[in-house]
């Protein structure tokens, strides 16, 4: 791997270890100060769905909003609805992915036939697997779902054959990162 790309990832590594040591200091904090749980609880799901969209849609910085599940927690939200918002909100940020490449299948075609055109041949050859690499991408890939919801939408793949393995995935995903945030809460504090 060279060496740009690899201090590149590392950058992006030490970045994301920092925004998950400072939500659960900020987890911390909120759990011990009324004033900031009150703060948190203001803004309640709604806010949790404005983050899970915006982190979702984010391909530049990939930070889950679930990372700040504690902080939710301690601001006195319901684990389970924490959970269903953050997958409600990601699917959102999918939805528009998935609608700003159906939008620009024209510009691309266009503008990057090459591209396009290897994406599609992709596509074809391996239909078989279309189903089972969405879901597992959701569920298990740390990076958000428009790096692959968007080249599939390019290439015209309708958008009911990516939905249920998309949802299901997200599910898987959300639930494993919002138990995990709050298993390191628990565990460091």
């Amino acid at each position: 791997m060279p060496i740009r790309l690899t201090t590149h990832l590392f950058a992006i590594g030490c970045f994301i270890l920092l925004v998950v040591a400072g939500a659960l200091y900020l987890a911390q904090f909120v759990a011990t100060d009324s004033a900031a749980q009150a703060l948190v609880a203001q803004f309640g799901y709604l806010g949790i769905l404005a983050l899970a969209v915006v982190s979702g849609l984010n391909l530049l910085v990939p930070v889950p909003a679930a990372t700040f599940t504690p902080v939710f927690v301690a601001a006195g939200l319901t684990l389970p609805l924490i959970i269903l918002t953050l997958i409600i909100g990601t699917t959102i940020a999918d939805l528009l992915g998935y609608l700003f490449g159906r939008w620009s299948r024209a510009f691309a075609h266009e503008h990057y036939p090459q591209t396009y055109q290897k994406i599609l041949t992709l596509h074809t050859k391996r239909s078989a697997l279309l189903i089972p690499f969405i879901f597992l991408y959701a569920a298990f890939v740390p990076f958000p779902n428009e790096a692959i919801i968007i080249p599939l939408a390019l290439i015209g793949v309708r958008l009911p054959i990516i939905i249920i393995p998309l949802l299901l995935g997200t599910t898987l995903n959300q639930t494993l990162l919002a138990l995990g945030a709050i298993g390191l809460f628990t565990t460091f504090f």
